[in-house]
Formats: C-alpha cells, sequence, structure tokens
C-alpha cells in the first residue's frame, strides 16, 4: 500500500564524492541509514552510467539489508573539471539543496604518473575543483577525507592539530598532505572538519572489501602463493621467509565499517564539526599477529622475522615473490607511527573500533577467495522504470487526479514523493490542478510525504503503457493524494492509505 504521512523531511542535502569507493559505499548507505538526504558526484564508465553505478551499489545494499532502501539524487561530474564539470541547472540545484559537502574521492597510487600526473591531479587540483565548488554553491560545511599518513615519516606522537611535515615517503602521501593543506586553509565556510584515517580494511563483519590495497593486497598475494608451495611431513605448507621486522611493529588497521559509521556520526552531530580526527585504533595489531593468523589459516610455517636491520629475502621463488610483490610497501615496513586521539575521544569516543583479531582477518581471506579478490565486477543493474526518465508522465497522472478530485484550479499542493528501491529517488511534488511540477528534492516546510516502492512505480507506469487508461486501477495513489490535499489545506487526517510494504 503506498504510505502517506504527514512529517518534515530534512530538506538539506550532503553532497558525497567518491561513493562508488571502498569507503565512499559505506558512506553511501551510513548517511542514508541516519535519514539524511544525500546527493553524489559520480562519471560514469565505458559499461555503466553514473546512476547505473549508483544504482548496483544500492542495490548490493539492499540485498543485505533485505528491504527496499531510499534512493541519492546522482548527479554526473568529473571530479578533474572545473565544477566537477556539473551541468548550470545541476549547479544550481546544489546551490538550493545542499549545505554540506562531504569530499571523499581520492586515487591511491605511490608513484607519480609523467602522462596524468596522478594522483596529484585527483587528490590535489580535484580537491581544488571541490573546494571552488563548494564556494560558489554556499556550501555551509565541508568534511574531508584526509589520511593519517599525512605525517609522512614523522617521528614521536603525531598530533591531530599537527599539519608541518616535510619528509613524505610516496606520492600518494604527499598529495594527501598538499590536499588537506588546501582544506584547512580554505575561507568562507562555518566549519571544515578533516578526518584522517589510518589503513582502511574490509568490513570487521563480513570480510568485504571491494579494493585490495595495502593488508588486502598481502592476504591476497598469500592466498594465492601458499597453496601452491610443497608441504612438509606435518602437512604444513612450507612457507620459508625471512622478513626483516621484528614482528612487534604496529599497524595501524580500521575497519572500514567503523570509519564509516565515526565520519557520518561526525557529518550529522554539529559539536563534532571543526575538529581534525585520526580515526586509528586504541590498539594497534601488530605484523606478528598478521602472519601468525594466516599461517594457521593456510596452515603454513616457515616465516622467520629477522630484524628491521635485513635485507629482503630473495633466496626461495616463494620468499623473492613475495618481496618483488610488496616492494611498494618497503618503506612502511619497519614502524608505523603513533596518532593522538584525543579528539576522537572526546567527541566520538563512544564508537568504538574493532579490534583486527585472528577471527577477522580469517574474515577478509575467507570473502577475497569467495570474491575472487576483486575480479567479480558489478553487472548492469536491473530497473523496470527510472522515475526520472517520466517525470511528464507522472506529473499528467497527478493532473488528473487532482481533477478527478475536483480540486480548485488554483488550490497550491505540495507532497514530497520518497520513491524507495530500483530507480527511485527524492522528489517534490507541486503546483496546481493545472500545471503539477515534479522536482529532485524534498520540500522545505512541513508536506505530507508519499512513500512509493519499486513495486508501486512499476505498476502506476504499467498502467499508463496499458490502453486502458482509467484511473480506476490507481485507488491507492488517488486516496493518498487525496489525503495530502487534506493536509495541504490544513484539514484533519480522517485516514492514512495503509503501510508500505
Amino acid at each position: 500500500m503506498i504510505q502517506s504521512n504527514f512529517q518534515r523531511l530534512d530538506s538539506t542535502c550532503v553532497l558525497l564524492t567518491g561513493a562508488t569507493g571502498l569507503l565512499g559505499r559505506y558512506l553511501l548507505r551510513d548517511l542514508i541509514k541516519a535519514g539524511k538526504q544525500v546527493a553524489v558526484v559520480s562519471r560514469g564508465t565505458s559499461k555503466l552510467s553514473a546512476r547505473e553505478r549508483i544504482e548496483s551499489i544500492m542495490q548490493w545494499w539492499e540485498i543485505r539489508a533485505g528491504k527496499q532502501l531510499p534512493r541519492p539524487i546522482v548527479i554526473e561530474g568529473d571530479l578533474c573539471q572545473n565544477n566537477l564539470g556539473i551541468a548550470d541547472s545541476d549547479l544550481q540545484w546544489i546551490r538550493t539543496h545542499c549545505d554540506t559537502v562531504l569530499h571523499n574521492a581520492a586515487i591511491l597510487k605511490f608513484e607519480t604518473c609523467e602522462t596524468t600526473n596522478e594522483p596529484f591531479r585527483t587528490n590535489v587540483s580535484g580537491t581544488l575543483n571541490v573546494l571552488e565548488l563548494a564556494a560558489n554553491c554556499d556550501i555551509q560545511h565541508f568534511h574531508y577525507v584526509s589520511t593519517a599518513y599525512v605525517c609522512g615519516q614523522a617521528d614521536g606522537v603525531v598530533k591531530e592539530s599537527e599539519l608541518d611535515f616535510t619528509a613524505h615517503r610516496n606520492a600518494y602521501e604527499h598529495s594527501k598532505f598538499q590536499a588537506e593543506k588546501l582544506v584547512r586553509s580554505a575561507k568562507g565556510f562555518d566549519s571544515t572538519t578533516v578526518y584522517r584515517p589510518g589503513i582502511i580494511i574490509g568490513d570487521s563483519q563480513s570480510g568485504y572489501s571491494s579494493a585490495y590495497h595495502g593488508l588486502l593486497a598481502y592476504l591476497r598475494l598469500i592466498a594465492l602463493l601458499v597453496p601452491m608451495q610443497q608441504k612438509n611431513e606435518n602437512g604444513e605448507h612450507k612457507t620459508p621467509i625471512r622478513l626483516p621486522m621484528n614482528g612487534d611493529e604496529p599497524r595501524n588497521l580500521v575497519p572500514v565499517d567503523w570509519v564509516s559509521a565515526v565520519i557520518t556520526h561526525g557529518v550529522e552531530t554539529p559539536a563534532a564539526h571543526g575538529e581534525t580526527y585520526h580515526l586509528t585504533p586504541k590498539k594497534c595489531a601488530t605484523v606478528k599477529h598478521f602472519i601468525e593468523s594466516c599461517c594457521r589459516y593456510f596452515n603454513s610455517s616457515g616465516v622467520v622475522f629477522a630484524g628491521p636491520d635485513a635485507k629482503p629475502d630473495m633466496s626461495t621463488d616463494f620468499s623473492r615473490a613475495i618481496s618483488e610483490s610488496t616492494r611498494v610497501y618497503e618503506s612502511y615496513l619497519p614502524a608505523d607511527p603513533l596518532f593522538d586521539r584525543e579528539n576522537v575521544e572526546t567527541r566520538i569516543g563512544h564508537l568504538h573500533c574493532p579490534e583486527v583479531d585472528e577471527a577477522m582477518i580469517h574474515r577478509f581471506i575467507q570473502y577475497g577467495q569467495e570474491n575472487r579478490w576483486g575480479k567479480s565486477r558489478p553487472k548492469k543493474p536491473a530497473v523496470p522504470y527510472w522515475f526520472e526518465d517520466h517525470l511528464d508522465e507522472f506529473s499528467a497522472l497527478a493532473e488528473s487526479v487532482l481533477v478527478r478530485l475536483r480540486v480548485k484550479p488554483l488550490s497550491h499542493v505540495l507532497v514530497g514523493l520518497k520513491i524507495v528501491g530500483p530507480g527511485g529517488g527524492q522528489w517534490i511534488l507541486s503546483g496546481s490542478r493545472n500545471d503539477v511540477r515534479i522536482q529532485r528534492g524534498t520540500p522545505a516546510q512541513p508536506a505530507p510525504i508519499l512513500t512509493l516502492n519499486n513495486d508501486q512505480v512499476t505498476s502506476i507506469f504499467d498502467q499508463l503503457k496499458s490502453r486502458d487508461h482509467s484511473l480506476d486501477k490507481s485507488p491507492e495513489f488517488e486516496s493518498a493524494i487525496s489525503v495530502a490535499l487534506n493536509l495541504d489545506m490544513g484539514l484533519p487526517i480522517s485516514s492514512t492509505t495503509g503501510s508500505n510494504k
């Protein structure tokens, strides 16, 4: 049944970048779960359009939630263009509806590409473009996802307030350092909030990941190589390698679901705005814990912690493959910085970072094997009707309902449309009997909200396509509009049309 409620939805919107990345898809889910109105800037690929990419992510979340979910507003754009390459009409929409930007998009590339100038093109120039767009659109609150490793090779405890670092290990660190400097020096925002995650790993509960870098790159390599090694008399895979570390080196590993939960809380909590947060664990995992957990999972032995002065082991095919394939991470082997977490403990201390225990590491391996370590690609999402492609038809339907209800020609109608499930979004239906308009967003004043799921929208459009255009087959929609009109005219609600299943 169509649901008609009198309520006031938050009419302001969060503009999110990087929604298709690992952290971004969690931020998208968590912001929507928190009741925030979300618009995402996304670009298409050779196989999927921008809205199809986002729809695919939302359908993935729906499978796991076991229910249909509201949809964000998708705005086509490119981080590396002025105004993000966004159309003028969409820029005006952002200016009208968005008061917050959450800039999460970035590229994880350790070496500079001479052809594209990545990662500086995306991480620095792209951030500058987002800042300029936010300023041009009168955004009030700017939230930026940086990295704890803007500190580079700093010694001692790194403070959340610090941003005076000179020695970086790679282009990625330096690009994020430059980008954070741009963000923290930007003027004109009511608040600027910076989040510095440690090493983001998969989902603490399911083991899910959509990207395999850092720790998860090691897991993928180990999972591919260890089963190929011979076994000893005890049935263990022989994996002889001398690692250039002691084993007690700490690693600032943080599950993606926790990072997203903390950032979402920061976005929706005004008292948390204006600070910089080290999203790092209270208790770090060690290299030895990680390696031994993997050895027990794969039933292997032969790893020796030879100390930080040891050279990379090239003595066997196995050790050589490990050393050569992980060379990009060599500069991170000796130690990990210690990060001050005072702001996190003060403002967001109730959200505890899950400990990366052996069971969690095993979940990462299991999911990686099931997912073929990221080789499974999203398919084109199944969408019977994209609601935004049929606004004229739905407007005409609404006008005919108003005529049937004998609404006076000059009576003003204001209704929110919340379309959940595939092809959905947030819309405002407004106007008079002869001039109904539908636009993206939610009403800025108290108004009835009509909630339709994808099955209901499909049923309505199927009726419009049929030879019989009689609205007698849509009594629920007509009844819901009637309730909305009563509310809009200040009349008491006599009944509702039911509840959304």
